[in-house]
């Protein structure tokens, strides 16, 4: 799916200055760096989402990408034009109808938001975003039986968000039901800990049922965490990066480019494909997806020694990312360079302890090179610890049979299928181990 919410990063740093583009310079100058970084991202991001919409006229993602480019640099109308040329050209395009209800719901148009997030919901599967846009609004017109069936579908889904249980507090309140309110926003900190609302929330249901010391309780933790969001707004407003939210314009730039190099691809332009998955990933230094991306690409490509390359150029500019290590380690293993590859898979433990990952990478390199098989095996015992997942209890499995381990193996595999039960592979595993001297 292409991931509307975008901007980006490199039309105007590389071409020729005109003299309207050092006038927009000059004027850039006269505010503090990081304002002036988030303007020209934003300007940049368009401009990418222009050239695809022109480079590819009939395809209707490239005007979702440029509708979703115009909304998140605060152009309404224009966003509205594009997606609805997106939809145009490709009616069951769901995510346009997502932005085009944010829109509507911003100008107060609570009758046209949800009727476009029910056309969303329709054309694609649910996201916890649209089904949150459409609760809101459902609240907001007074109809808190279907936002509650609504945000009850929110909460379900297989990663529900915080914000989900949150609003679903929220609609049980106003429907009176103080119980399911209190349950909700109990699941809403349980997700994220530090949910200040959440704690009022609380409060709010528990004094409405009775439970004064309760109610008492969370009262004091919801002033804690609102005198703790006052003095980081106090202390952000002499930040500029926070005041401009360059971190944040950063990451939505990152998913523009994202979003155009997914098009180039499709459309087989893969040097200007790699060039913004690239640059998608310096600008977020977090996200596995863009990497995953451009690991992709090399992969395809077989070019392992020019991924190789990329990722040693990502690490000089982010060292302190476990994610470059990891692919950089990746790439290592494929050239068959078995100590850098190593070498890698241990930073990645080093920077990120409590993270299956390194554990896992470091294990599979042991196993596939039949080197170091015990090491092997503690390493997938400890990302089994951090992580118990169906294929960590597999890769654990296969590292007790490389220490002939039997009776660990067994149980692996058998913790393996209890996870996963219609995964053949680990049955027949479980098959082999009887016919293993």
């Amino acid at each position: 799916m292409l991931i509307l919410c975008t901007t980006t990063i490199w039309a105007l740093s590389s071409s020729p200055q005109s003299a309207q583009a050092r006038t927009v310079a000059e004027a850039d100058d006269r505010v503090p760096q990081p304002q002036a970084e988030a303007a020209a991202l934003k300007r940049e991001a368009v401009a990418v989402a222009i050239r695809v919409s022109e480079t590819y006229p009939q395809d209707a993602l490239s005007f979702a990408l440029l509708g979703a480019a115009y909304y998140n640099t605060g152009q309404s109308e224009k966003a509205i034009k594009h997606l609805q040329k997106c939809l145009e050209l490709s009616p069951n395009q769901s995510d346009a109808y997502e932005v085009l209800a944010r829109v509507a719901y911003e100008k107060g148009q609570l009758d046209e938001a949800v009727r476009l997030c029910q056309e969303s919901i329709q054309r694609g599967p649910a996201n916890p975003q649209v089904l949150n846009q459409l609760g809101r609004a459902l609240m907001d017109q007074g109809k808190t039986a279907q936002a509650i069936e609504i945000l009850q579908r929110a909460v379900r889904l297989p990663k529900p968000l915080s914000e989900s249980s949150y609003l679903l507090g929220q609609a049980c309140l106003q429907s009176e039901n103080y119980l399911q309110a209190k349950e909700s926003f109990q699941r809403a900190i349980a997700l994220m800990p530090d949910h200040t609302q959440a704690f009022f929330g609380l409060y709010t249901a528990c004094q409405r049922l009775g439970q004064t010391e309760e109610a008492a309780r969370y009262r004091e933790q919801f002033q804690k965490l609102e005198a703790i969001d006052r003095r980081s707004l106090t202390d952000r407003s002499g930040r500029e990066d926070t005041l401009t939210g360059l971190p944040l314009v950063r990451k939505t730039v990152a998913q523009t480019l994202f979003g155009a190099a997914q098009i180039y691809s499709v459309h087989n332009e893969s040097a200007k494909a790699a060039e913004l998955f690239l640059k998608s990933a310096r600008l977020d230094t977090d996200n596995p997806v863009y990497r995953l991306s451009l690991e992709a690409h090399y992969v395809k490509l077989k070019a392992f020694a020019e991924g190789l390359a990329v990722f040693n150029q990502l690490i000089s500019e982010q060292p302190t990312s476990s994610l470059n290590h990891l692919f950089l380690g990746r790439f290592h293993g494929r050239l068959g360079q078995f100590e850098p590859a190593e070498q890698a898979f241990r930073k990645v433990q080093q920077l990120a302890p409590q993270w299956a990952e390194g554990y896992r990478a470091l294990a599979e390199l042991y196993l596939r090179s039949n080197l170091k098989p015990a090491e092997a095996q503690l390493l997938a015992q400890r990302a089994v610890e951090i992580e118990p997942t169906h294929s960590h209890y597999y890769l654990l499995a296969v590292a007790c049979v490389k220490n002939k381990d039997r009776p660990g193996a067994r149980e692996a595999i058998k913790r393996a299928l209890a996870l996963n039960p219609g995964e053949n592979r680990y049955q027949e595993f479980l098959q082999q181990l009887g016919e293993l001297p």
